[in-house]
Parts: C-alpha cells; sequence; structure tokens
C-alpha cells in the first residue's frame, strides 16, 4: 500500500489517510444535480458518507437558513444518524455551543470535551450518546456563512478529529457549498419565472363595487303601482 495513505497515529499504529476517502464523497456531491433532488435527503446523505469516510462517530449539518428558500419551514438540520442530528438540533435551536460559535467566527473549533460545554442539553446529550468531541467547520455560500459542518467522535488514542482532518475535510466543503448555492439559485429563478398571481374576481352580486361612486346612477324612487279598477273608482269620485 502506498507510503503517502498512511501515518503513524498517536499509539504508533498506521492509520489510514482520510483525504482519498473525503475526495470521493466530494466527487459525489459534486455530481448530483439539485434540479429534481430531495434536497434534505441529499444532505443527510452526505452526512451518512462523511461518517466512514472520515472515521468519525457522526456527522451534522446546521444550516443558518432553511435548506430550500422556496420553503420557510424546510430543515436546517441534517445528520447522518439519531444521534447526531439531535447534538446539531440542540445546538440550532438553542444557538449555543460549538457549531454556532463556530459559524459567528467563521473559523474552525476543535471542542475536546461536549460534555463540559453549553449549553447543558447538549453536554447532557453529548454524555448519553458518546460522541463526546466535536470539529466544527464553516460553510461559506455566496461570501458569507451559511452554515457549519460538525463530525463528531467518542475520544481515545485513535481519535480522528485532528488537523489532518480539517485540511482533508476542504474538498467536501467546497462541494457542500457548490451545491447549497445551486439550490438557492434554482429557487430564485424559479420565483422569477413564476406567473404573477391573479387577484380573486368579485362575485357577480358584489360587481357594482367596482364602480366608482361619482360614475354610479342615482337611486329614484318609483312610486308604487295602482290597479286600473283603483284609478277608475278615484276619477269617478273626483267628478261626483
Amino acid at each position: 500500500m502506498a507510503a503517502s495513505l498512511w501515518t503513524s497515529g498517536t499509539t504508533g499504529r498506521p492509520t489510514p489517510d482520510p483525504a482519498p476517502a473525503l475526495v470521493r464523497v466530494a466527487l459525489q456531491a459534486g455530481a448530483t444535480s439539485v434540479a429534481h433532488a430531495d434536497i434534505a435527503a441529499m444532505l443527510s446523505g452526505i452526512c451518512v458518507a462523511l461518517v466512514p469516510a472520515a472515521r468519525v462517530g457522526g456527522a451534522a449539518l446546521l444550516l443558518r437558513e432553511p435548506a430550500d428558500p422556496r420553503d420557510p419551514e424546510a430543515r436546517r438540520v441534517f445528520g447522518s444518524d439519531t444521534a447526531a442530528l439531535r447534538l446539531g438540533e440542540l445546538q440550532r435551536r438553542a444557538d449555543a455551543g460549538p457549531g454556532p460559535a463556530a459559524e459567528r467566527g467563521d473559523r474552525t473549533l476543535t471542542t475536546p470535551d461536549l460534555t463540559r460545554s453549553g449549553p447543558p442539553e447538549l453536554a447532557a446529550a453529548a454524555a448519553d450518546c458518546g460522541l463526546v468531541r466535536s470539529l466544527s467547520v464553516p460553510v461559506p455560500v455566496a461570501g458569507r456563512t451559511a452554515g457549519v459542518l460538525q463530525l463528531f467522535a467518542r475520544g481515545g488514542p485513535d481519535d480522528p478529529l485532528g488537523e489532518r482532518l480539517v485540511v482533508a475535510l476542504a474538498p467536501v466543503v467546497t462541494a457542500l457549498a457548490a451545491r447549497l448555492t445551486d439550490v438557492r439559485e434554482l429557487a430564485r429563478l424559479q420565483l422569477r419565472a413564476a406567473p404573477p398571481s391573479v387577484p380573486e374576481q368579485p362575485d357577480a352580486l358584489d360587481r357594482t363595487a367596482l364602480i366608482p361612486a361619482a360614475r354610479r346612477s342615482p337611486v329614484v324612487p318609483v312610486a308604487p303601482r295602482v290597479p286600473a279598477q283603483r284609478q277608475a273608482r278615484h276619477r269617478r269620485h273626483d267628478q261626483g
């Protein structure tokens, strides 16, 4: 096996370089068309693929805005599994924790012990699922940070969350940013191409409301119609 694909770990055992596997994830993400894709499934799938490629315990993507700009209720957190999704949602909901901190500071952030990190719900959830370390990498879109890609590990001597992984993740972050840019641009074009909404026509009985007051015909009272027989009796009475 090529020596360039292996380095010595902290215990002296050979550790595989994650770069080749992460390049494959980046290529797969880059080749995905967003025109007819399920955006949530695509982003969750990237998180799933990152786990074996980076040799981590979990992965999550925390977006600042909904993934699909056409749907304000669209998801903003995606994960490789239930545990990673839970950790991501706790941080997004509280707008606190290493993920949002890396997002606000626009810098990569390594957290050695999530069980000692805020918010308290995040610390408790990390202890519960065993994902106690994290690496948070900002994802830039259109010149600003759109979210953060977060990898989780269980700790120990073979912990993969280090500088080498930060460098190896660069192609994945670039491909992910490109896909998010495509999603937003497609949404913008579709909104521009949509026909203008037509106001509802008023009910037929209500059409006079559309006529300006100055042009409406005045209402002239009509005298009640008197039967012909009664008119004749009145004439004979007047003549007598």
